[in-house]
């Protein structure tokens, strides 16, 4: 769901701003199929990581600019994601009234029950989920950004000299590049470097989201400090063990996952009081982010939770050369949100 859109174009660049790093992938529209053209990214020291690239938004586009004539890429339009947890988002019930003009204060009217800050320093974006005939109330998916986050972005796009069309939460990028068409009830795990965020899919609609503060950089410290090592040597050993045997999740992993086992539980209980549903079913699992790869994951967490987990393949599709697809799996999960914003208008 767009905050703001524009024009369709031949290519788009999908470019995730994270606290970990930065993530461009351009993506033409090849007879409606994804093609890779370029990809590009930086990662940032780790006590640099609670800190928002977007503190400095001219700091930011300069890097845009630079990661965009590094990547040698041909796209001009972008699409960026809003952060999960720097977004109100939230399914709501009106009375179904087919005036879209007279549908707008009802929506206004709850929100403003529930935003957390007031209605008039939000971009708010929304839409009819579900619009059945002879239906009391219909179900309005809801979006919102502070306005002055947005003007972060703008600032720095503007600086980059490259035009956003458009801006998304990373919700809906990562239902775009790892579920697809998919209806099940699916919920997609975000383990990023410094937050988790949680969201539940049903046919394509994100009814649940929720954001823990647990993510890969608590990792990096906790073997840094068990180990007497650096932050650098730690944050190396942890993306080796990825690349090693896999013999389980270590202690270590484990005690970390806790409270993400316990928010996934949490997650899953409140989606089906939400939608008045005690018998919804989980289908799957998606793990993604940069944690997605470390070793017994997949296992630990499907033993955990009786459900089948899978690593997301973002890849899936996107027309890609063979020759980089070694590469391109390995760096997969953490371009997730990179290749859903490129994806926004190819179908």
């Amino acid at each position: 769901m767009a905050l703001f859109g524009g024009a369709k174009s031949k290519s788009y660049l999908g470019i995730d701003v994270g606290v970990g790093g930065m993530k461009l992938v351009e993506l033409a529209n090849e007879k409606g199929r994804a093609k890779l053209m370029t990809y590009a990214y930086t990662e940032r020291a780790l006590p640099d990581q609670g800190k928002s690239l977007l503190d400095d938004a001219k700091a930011t586009g300069v890097l845009i600019a630079k990661m965009v004539k590094q990547s040698g890429g041909d796209a001009v339009k972008a699409v960026s994601g809003l952060p999960q947890h720097m977004v109100f988002d939230s399914v709501i019930s009106v009375p179904a009234i087919k005036d879209p003009k007279q549908l707008k204060p009802l929506v206004e009217a709850q929100i403003r029950k529930l935003a957390p800050i007031p209605i008039e320093e939000m971009i708010i974006d929304s839409r009819v989920i579900e619009n059945k005939e002879k239906q009391e109330h219909v179900r309005v998916l809801v979006t919102g950004a502070a306005k002055t986050l947005v003007s972060k972005y703008v600032e720095a796009f503007k600086t980059a000299k490259v035009e956003l069309i458009s801006l998304e939460t990373e919700s809906f990028a990562l239902i775009r590049s790892l579920i697809g068409r998919d209806k099940a009830v699916i919920m997609i795990l975000d383990i990023g470097a410094m937050r988790t965020n949680i969201t539940i899919v049903e046919k394509g609609v994100p009814f649940f989201t929720r954001s823990v503060n647990v993510g890969g950089g608590q990792l990096t410290k906790t073997i840094a400090e068990q180990m007497g090592i650096s932050l650098e040597e730690a944050e190396q050993m942890k993306l080796d063990l990825g690349k090693g045997p896999d013999e389980g999740v270590p202690p270590s992993v484990e005690r970390l996952l806790q409270p993400i086992l316990n928010e996934i539980n949490y997650s899953i209980g409140e989606f089906r009081r939400q939608e008045n549903r005690a018998d919804a079913r989980l289908e799957k699992i998606i793990i993604t982010g940069g944690s997605a790869q470390l070793p017994g994951m997949v296992q630990y967490l499907s033993g955990k939770l009786n459900t089948n987990v899978y690593i997301g393949d973002p890849w899936a599709r996107v027309a890609v050369p063979e020759a980089l697809r070694p590469v391109l799996d390995e760096i997969g999960p953490r371009f997730a949100v990179a290749i859903g914003l490129a994806m926004r208008d190819i179908e």
